[in-house]
């Protein structure tokens, strides 16, 4: 019997996820990234895993800046995209997160755009931070940018309609069993296509307990892009950067 799809491997590996995202801003994502070069300095040719790239626009962006890069992605046509940019210090590999199979040690990793927490429960996430562990060096740093899932709550837009590229979207979003669930109805061609969206709900705390059972010691939480100081009631983000210990 053939195993079922979970909803990332349809979603993710879609085209219409890419129509739907299309808008999503690199000008904002190199602004986050030059950012985190300036606050934290990564030594010239440093090695930087992106975990779950996506076409690894953000790697190409920074490798330009000189730093080894690898791009890690779920979805192989993705991943399939983003080899046509491979050079001798930027790769791409297909990989799950929760076993990861690429070539470390790396100084850095980085979680962007909230690709983290897809899973059904926090024992997932734990195994994923310990796979993370394996792959960085004793110290190395690990950097979360997620959602701050308070003001998500509180703002939450139960439906809504989008047109991108001549495709339509029908979106409803819930918060079900500790989760945001999206579903999504695609209308293209005449021909309607279903998906879904879930992301876990998690607050400080939460990430505080799951790193600090993965032996990561949190250092430093921002609430913006600017790298501005995390407010649990205004902020957009929550970036966590975390240090790989030796505990565990």
């Amino acid at each position: 019997m053939e195993k079922q799809k979970e909803w990332f491997e349809d979603w993710f590996d879609s085209p219409y996820y890419h129509i739907l995202y299309g808008h999503r801003d690199m000008q904002e994502a190199e602004f986050f990234l030059q950012n985190f070069v300036n606050k934290f300095s990564p030594a010239a040719k440093s090695k930087i895993v992106d975990l779950a790239c996506g076409k690894g626009r953000h790697c190409i962006f920074l490798n330009s800046l000189g730093f080894n890069v690898t791009g890690v992605d779920l979805s192989k046509h993705s991943i399939s995209l983003a080899k046509a940019f491979e050079n001798s210090s930027l790769r791409f590999e297909v990989s799950d997160l929760r076993a990861l199979c690429v070539e470390g040690p790396f100084d850095y990793a980085l979680n962007l755009f909230t690709s983290f927490a897809y899973f059904d429960n926090l024992e997932t996430d734990e195994q994923v931070l310990l796979e993370i562990k394996k792959v960085l060096k004793p110290n190395g740093i690990l950097l979360i940018d997620f959602f701050n899932a308070q003001k998500v709550l509180e703002t939450l837009v139960p439906e809504e309609e989008k047109e991108n590229e001549g495709v339509f979207f029908r979106l409803k979003r819930r918060f079900e069993e500790g989760q945001i669930v999206k579903s999504i109805e695609v209308n293209h061609n005449n021909e309607k296509h279903y998906f879904e969206e879930k992301v876990q709900a998690l607050h400080l705390q939460d990430f505080q307990t799951l790193l600090a059972q993965t032996g990561f010691e949190l250092l430093q939480t921002y609430g913006a892009y600017d790298f501005s100081p995390f407010d649990i009631n205004t902020s957009d983000r929550l970036i966590l950067i975390a240090q790989n210990t030796n505990a565990k």
